[in-house]
């Protein structure tokens, strides 16, 4: 017999033509330069490897003691640097839960608030991810609008956000809406009055809310929002991880702060806790470090925050000429800029040509939801000489294109 397979999610049957192009080119040993690099650890950032590899070399990492939520040791210490950031608010350390990665914490997070059939709510423009991470679990997503208003940015269609609860109260079945703060791609905060509104809503529907602040420390136009970490009125849950916060994707360790009035509190960490505890996925090794790496986040923050900002300056330079067909939108925070470029032809086929004419490897608007073309990604941690060569690469393709 064939085997049968899951249809948690839609098991994608094969490379799309973008794809393709890419792996003929590599094979081929033809240059790419990827305008879209997400990898902190390709960037030429300068990083102390002393300073990175030697806590992890503890002995006592010999010796294995687990802890459900983690060990004592680094959820102390995250406290500590949690209150630091929360203006000296002080932060209890059984509030926070230790994991992998973020990933694995919506993961987490759908078990303990989701039965297979319900959903939740996730930002459109927003990152792919959260459908297979959902779709795993056998929960659904649904949508919620953020629209562009220039010059002021990115906002939350709130009415969208109501409609989105009242059409699934009939059944109860939207458990939560996923806030990004700030939004990959869209690199938006959310704003005061966004989420005041959101807080009440989520109350009212019984709903949490999981916010994602892994960009929030890399403010990059204007000020920063407030953090979610600490909300007490719903029941909440703030993600963050060593792989944006200190630019170490490989030091796999992320982390969930719970927050909200006391009784629903008490009663999600203990469950939550039973599910930490089912997997123990964070290594003893990388929960002995954490203590040495938080406090070498400062001074990466301020190194690349300098870059993402001396960047944005770069694209508009070299983008937005007089008379030019391209648009650098508002990027409030986060690692990304989203260009609008002229609509000479689909997304897909200018991405194509793009790669295929001028060796630049980007990632189209409709990767993320865009509800209209044509929109690309830039990568705002590139090198400065690296984000230079891509954007006049950029320019000079839509140049020859409009030139006819």
């Amino acid at each position: 017999m064939t085997p049968r397979f899951s249809r948690r999610i839609a098991w994608p049957a094969h490379s799309n033509d973008l794809a393709r192009l890419l792996a003929a080119r590599r094979a081929s040993g033809l240059p790419v330069l990827n305008f879209a690099e997400s990898n902190p650890t390709q960037v030429g950032l300068a990083r102390d490897a002393a300073a990175i590899l030697a806590p992890l070399s503890r002995t006592e990492a010999l010796s294995y003691a687990p802890e459900s939520r983690g060990l004592r040791s680094a959820r102390e210490a995250l406290a500590h640097f949690a209150s630091g950031r929360a203006g000296g608010r002080c932060v209890d350390p059984e509030q926070l839960v230790l994991c992998a990665s973020t990933s694995e914490a919506y993961g987490w997070l759908f078990k303990l608030l989701c039965d297979p059939g319900d959903a939740v709510l996730v930002p459109k423009p927003g990152y792919p991810l959260f459908e297979y991470l959902a779709g795993l679990e056998c929960v659904e997503t649904r949508p919620y609008r953020l629209e562009y208003l220039h010059p002021r940015g990115w906002v939350i269609d709130v009415d969208a956000v109501k409609t989105a609860f009242e059409d699934g109260h009939e059944g109860g079945r939207i458990r939560a809406i996923i806030l990004i703060n700030p939004n990959n791609p869209t690199g938006s905060y959310v704003g005061a009055h966004e989420r005041q509104a959101l807080i009440e809503l989520a109350a009212r529907y019984g709903a949490a809310i999981i916010a994602d602040e892994v960009f929030y420390g890399f403010p990059v136009e204007g000020a920063k929002a407030a953090s979610f970490g600490g909300e007490e009125g719903v029941l909440t849950f703030t993600l963050d991880g060593l792989s944006k916060l200190l630019g170490l994707p490989q030091m796999k360790l992320g982390w969930i702060r719970a927050s909200g009035p006391r009784a629903e509190l008490e009663e999600a960490l203990s469950r939550l806790e039973i599910i930490a505890d089912s997997y123990l996925s964070a290594s003893t090794p990388i929960q002995l470090a954490l203590p040495s790496y938080l406090a070498l986040v400062p001074e990466f923050q301020a190194v690349l925050g300098d870059r993402l900002k001396r960047n944005l300056l770069a694209l508009r330079d070299l983008l937005e000429y007089p008379g030019s067909p391209h648009r650098v939108l508002r990027c409030e925070g986060g690692w990304t800029a989203l260009l609008e470029a002229p609509r000479l032809f689909p997304e897909e086929a200018l991405a194509h040509g793009l790669l295929a004419d001028e060796g630049l490897l980007t990632q189209p608007g409709y990767f993320f939801d865009m509800e209209r073309e044509a929109y690309f990604t830039a990568s705002l941690i590139l090198e400065p000489e690296r984000l230079a060569e891509a954007a006049l690469r950029y320019r000079s393709y839509f140049e020859r294109l409009l030139a006819g």
